[in-house]
């Protein structure tokens, strides 16, 4: 009885590394060494035929796989997202990683498990983690990380987070009828609180003080100690706070980006 539940988390840690493997082998084919990678690129190794631009609604891209077909897939890719940006490589990324995870796994686990794969296309871990070596461990950092690698941040962060270098959470925070609600998360391996839920309060998690507040009400950048409510008691993580918005989403939307340090190394100064 006592050995189940470190054997789920052990197959659930080779799923991940088997996916993450099966990306690392997708980069490798295509001959790119050096950033940005081209998304359009990995196609025919992750078996999709074709990436086309289309009208969509509800998500940046959709895959339209052949019945009964192994591959020959068709990425559709939201036209309004202009090529080969942070966003468009993003969604295609997404897309063409959907292929490498395997059935049977649904919901916030499947998600997550294709931005693992997602992450390593976009910001291949050999490249990525000598450059992050040398990035500190700010939300300035972060954004530097993720233009140098054309990415979008959430997967930046992601891939960071994989480093090891940086042990803690990332958190995106959108405004939903005027209540600012967690809306995308990523952890270091470790699990989340029980207040860390997506679609989770914020008021509910932070001190009505938090500079997560002033950072989504004024724009600017934020950082220091902060009391949070986790579940399960009081905890005080230092936390920097960066203002975020999608394409093409109007300042009403600004969106806050959370980046909990419950342990790292920098190797520079912090800002």
């Amino acid at each position: 009885m006592t050995h189940r539940a470190p054997a789920r988390g052990a197959a659930a840690r080779d799923v991940v590394e088997a996916v993450r493997s099966r990306a690392r082998a997708v980069v490798r084919a295509s001959g790119i060494r050096r950033p940005p990678f081209a998304p359009e690129r990995y196609g025919a190794g992750c078996g999709v035929a074709a990436i086309v631009t289309a009208a969509l609604d509800g998500g940046p891209v959709r895959l339209e796989r052949p019945a009964g077909a192994q591959g020959g897939a068709r990425l559709l890719v939201d036209r309004r997202l202009p090529p080969h940006t942070p966003q468009w490589n993003g969604a295609v990324a997404v897309g063409l990683a959907e292929m490498l995870a395997p059935p049977g796994i649904v919901g916030e686990a499947r998600r997550a498990l294709v931005e693992v794969a997602a992450a390593e296309l976009l910001l291949p871990m050999a490249v990525f983690r000598p450059r992050a070596l040398r990035t500190d461990l700010t939300m300035d950092g972060l954004r530097d990380l993720a233009a140098r690698f054309a990415a979008p941040l959430r997967l930046a962060a992601r891939q960071w987070l994989s480093t090891g270098l940086w042990q803690g959470y990332a958190l995106l925070w959108r405004a939903d009828d005027g209540v600012l609600r967690l809306r995308w998360r990523a952890a270091s391996g470790r699990r989340f609180p029980p207040a860390l839920a997506l679609g989770a309060d914020a008021a509910g998690v932070w001190a009505p003080a938090s500079r997560l507040f002033a950072t989504h009400r004024t724009g600017r950048p934020h950082h220091g100690v902060e009391e949070v409510q986790t579940g399960t008691g009081t905890a005080w993580w230092f936390t920097r706070f960066g203002a975020v918005r999608g394409h093409a989403e109007p300042a009403a939307s600004r969106a806050v980006f959370a980046m909990v340090m419950l342990a790292g190394i920098s190797s520079g100064s912090s800002k």
